[in-house]
């Protein structure tokens, strides 16, 4: 939120801090009110002054150039300048040597066709002030000549960008923010004035109030007025909306948005002659019913938002937007004046359901002080007549019937000393709570504090100490070390085995990614496809999302189902932002819901590989990415000590997620039981993403997978006894999965069998077609001796015969 230091001086006295804004912005952040930024406009003008122009003669040298004797004041410049639409005796901007123009046009001393300049009559345009300009502008005759143009022209303002927290809807305004300062700095404090003078008509009798969802809207006041003049806002009102980046309208919607940012109470103009029956009514809306909001957008409505309607239709989605019919034009002549207090969640709700972010609907959704409804009302009716005239009625709406009260809260100075850990001061903590705008009431050596409405935050005595360290300073809590009574407890066993599983990705070359565990349902479900191939895989889904019930937009309407989607769209940015080629994987939660109705949570790990890592020695290599995933995960499998599991190729291309390429996919099975899915992202998939380098992605349940952690390792000597290798090839059919073909191999070899490996593969010509040639090594050792030719030919025969049993294989 931008705040001008010009207007918050109207409310409390900080001359002192034009000239060092900057221990002004350190106070308020120390304070808990962060100050991002810092822009002192006036800097935009160094060297731009309010000039009289002496005498107007031609170039000598250029008949479309005139040259100009400028007095600044005790200086007279001669100045070239091309324009023609001024005269002698004119006051205009002039720009001396040293200024710095938009665009960084900086104006020296120069030589123009021969002829010395010393400066510049500008534009409004040329200022940067407005788009275009027919010439040079011209000033008032009573412009003061010499004086810097930023003080006469009031852009000589400093504007501070501040970080509101959500606690803080207080300071969401100058006199709100004043009310901070003048108690951080023990200053006084000076209201807006609301001269209100209004005639004996009524509004009551000109538009009728029914406020039927009163729940969520507490307070309801409204104003008539009549024979206001719709034009331009008169240039102070639009010098302060300009300054914290708001446009002019009119004069009208002006004094609402300058209400707004005074006060910090949203307020909106009807125009009268279109609110149907005269009469307004407060009320959800229509399930379906359509509204047309002031910028043209149409939105269909649920019949959960609070709206303000006439008798046929809704004129606003109440604290958020107007209506295209009710906004104040240029025709306007009678208007009805609203403020209102509307609770936040319904402004907040409806905001977040339409996609709809207004500075109206940034405050309602914070809060807004319902004590303050009525002097917004008055303050803004009072400024119109003075902006636009007409005529406003008495006897206005004020529909209140619960006040807000707010509970006192109990404390004594002592509370105040223990939690903070140094000596508290009495006067201190009185004078804070006074500044805040709290009522004391001292029973004993108890206070009761009663704060007032504006301030949300305040509601236990807790806040009260925050309030206490934070006015007088948290550089005075002492630092001290806990006193350590317990022995640390042990990590969470998940915890551990997570960190381990990061630790052992990271050394093999991953990354980590951090996703949030919301998602759109309109780019997830049609992402993932039929559910049923994600629970074939063991990854527990479900077919009906968890909607989030006050999504924060569209993009987070769902919890997720799953980690691929999420890094699916880690791998479609990083890809189209130039990494040609990544490695990422997640650890973290997935939802769904369970079969009784409610909801379930599981911990997963989800991966993703895309492109090749080219150098001097692997870019003639041109192998699927899947491979060098599976590679991961098996070395994944063996730092768990996992060794019983395998990869299942379903014969069902059902239980293959849409998402994956169905020829390049498998599901893994760890002790006989699904844990999980790998495989090539779809072709069609990455075409449609203008993805051009093969891209894979693999997703885990971690809880089947640390099912049995830690597991047990056995350690054996190192055999003093040789290794005896024994090589065979074996013609088989390209379909014969060479794993269950080792399989095979493992359990007819039995105890001697130390490894196996295949170290060549051929399917070239002299091949059969259908078939392959696998060359596979076998290392026998017996650990109690050495091994002798009848033992390694017992085993060869044995395994020569089982895959001859099993297989049809016979040696090449």
């Amino acid at each position: 939120m931008k705040i001008s230091l010009k207007w918050l001086h109207d409310y409390v006295d900080v001359t002192e801090f034009f000239q060092k804004p900057e221990e002004l912005a350190e106070a308020l952040t120390r304070a808990g009110l962060e100050v991002e930024e810092i822009t002192n406009r006036a800097k935009d003008f160094n060297n731009v002054v309010v000039g009289h122009i002496l005498e107007k003669d031609k170039h000598p040298n250029a008949d479309k150039l005139s040259l100009c004797r400028v007095s600044t004041g005790d200086v007279v410049h001669q100045i070239v300048c091309g324009a023609q639409n001024h005269k002698a005796g004119d006051r205009v901007i002039v720009a001396l040597p040293g200024a710095v123009l938009p665009g960084n046009f900086a104006i020296r001393k120069s030589a123009v066709r021969g002829v010395d300049s010393a400066g510049m009559l500008c534009s409004l345009k040329e200022l940067g002030l407005a788009k275009e300009s027919e010439g040079i502008a011209i000033l008032p005759t009573d412009a003061p000549i010499g004086k810097p143009y930023a003080e006469y022209a009031g852009y000589d303002d400093i504007t501070f960008e501040l970080k509101v927290t959500p606690n803080r809807a207080d300071c969401l305004s100058h006199f709100g923010l004043a009310r901070e300062v003048a108690c951080l700095f023990g200053k006084e404090l000076k209201a807006p004035k609301a001269e209100l003078k209004t005639s004996s008509d009524s509004t009551k009798s000109a538009i009728g109030l029914e406020v039927k969802a009163f729940d969520l809207c507490p307070r309801y006041t409204g104003r008539y007025i009549k024979n206001v003049k719709v034009g331009p806002s008169p240039e102070w009102l639009k010098h302060r909306l300009e300054s914290v980046g708001l446009n002019s309208i009119n004069n009208i919607v002006d004094v609402t948005n300058y209400v707004m940012m005074e006060l910090g109470q949203p307020l909106h103009a009807f125009d009268a002659a279109f609110i149907a029956g005269n009469k307004v009514i407060v009320d959800r809306a229509v399930n379906g019913e359509k509204f047309i909001t002031l910028d043209g957008t149409e939105k269909t409505l649920t019949g959960e938002e609070l709206t303000i309607r006439d008798v046929q239709h809704p004129a606003c989605l109440a604290g958020v937007v107007g209506g295209k019919n009710s906004g104040v034009s240029d025709s306007t002549t009678t208007i009805f004046l609203e403020a209102a207090y509307f609770l936040p969640m319904s402004a907040r709700k409806t905001s977040r359901l339409h996609g709809i972010d207004t500075d109206s609907a940034y405050r309602f959704s914070r809060g807004v002080d319902p004590d303050g409804t009525l002097r917004g009302l008055n303050r803004a009716t009072a400024l119109i007549l003075e902006v636009a005239g007409g005529e406003a009625y008495g006897d206005h709406h004020d529909f209140y019937p619960n006040p807000v009260k707010k509970s006192p809260v109990s404390i004594s100075i002592q509370t105040v000393t223990d939690r903070l850990g140094y000596q508290a001061e009495e006067h201190k903590f009185v004078d804070f709570m006074k500044r805040l705008g709290c009522q004391i009431e001292k029973t004993g050596e108890t206070y009761k504090i009663l704060p007032p409405t504006f301030r949300f935050d305040l509601e236990q005595d807790m806040d009260l100490v925050e309030e206490y360290a934070r006015l007088n300073g948290y550089e005075f809590i002492p630092e001290s070390l806990p006193v350590l009574k317990n022995m640390p407890s042990h990590h969470d066993k998940a915890f551990m085995l997570n960190r381990s599983t990061s630790e052992l990705l990271r050394a093999e070359g991953y990354q980590q990614a951090f996703n949030f565990a919301f998602v759109g349902s309109k780019g997830e479900k049609p992402f993932l496809g039929p559910m049923e191939a994600l629970k074939a895989a063991g990854l527990a889904s479900s077919e009906k999302e968890i909607r989030i019930m006050n999504p924060l937009n569209e993009e987070m309407d769902v919890m997720r189902s799953t980690l691929s989607y999420g890094l699916f769209k880690n791998l479609n940015t990083n890809f189209h932002y130039g990494n040609m080629n990544g490695r990422l994987f997640e650890i973290g939660a997935s939802f769904a819901v369970k079969e009784d109705g409610g909801y379930g949570e599981s911990s997963r790990l989800g991966m993703a590989v895309w492109g090749r890592t080219q150098n001097l020695w692997n870019k003639s290599l041109d192998f699927p990415v899947v491979y060098e995933l599976k590679g991961t995960v098996e070395a994944l499998l063996k730092s768990l000590n996992i060794s019983a599991y395998t990869w299942v190729t379903p014969a069902n291309k059902a239980e293959v997620p849409a998402f994956l390429h169905q020829g390049q996919y498998a599901q893994l099975l760890v002790e006989g039981k699904k844990v999980g899915f790998i495989g090539t992202l779809h072709p069609v998939l990455l075409d449609d993403n203008k993805i051009r380098v093969p891209a894979a992605l693999a997703e885990f349940d971690l809880e089947l997978l640390y099912k049995g952690q830690p597991r047990p390792y056995r350690i054996s000597s190192v055999s003093k006894f040789p290794v005896v290798e024994r090589d065979f090839a074996f013609v088989m059919p390209k379909t014969l999965k060479v794993g269950d073909v080792l399989k095979d191999i493992r359990k007819a070899a039995g105890g001697l069998l130390l490894n196996v490996d295949v170290f060549d593969l051929y399917e070239g010509e002299k091949m059969e077609p259908g078939k392959k040639s696998v060359a596979i090594r076998l290392w026998l050792q017996d650990k109690n001796g050495t091994l002798q030719e009848n033992q390694i030919n017992e085993t060869t025969t044995k395994v020569l015969e089982s895959l001859k049993k099993n297989f049809d294989l016979s040696v090449r």
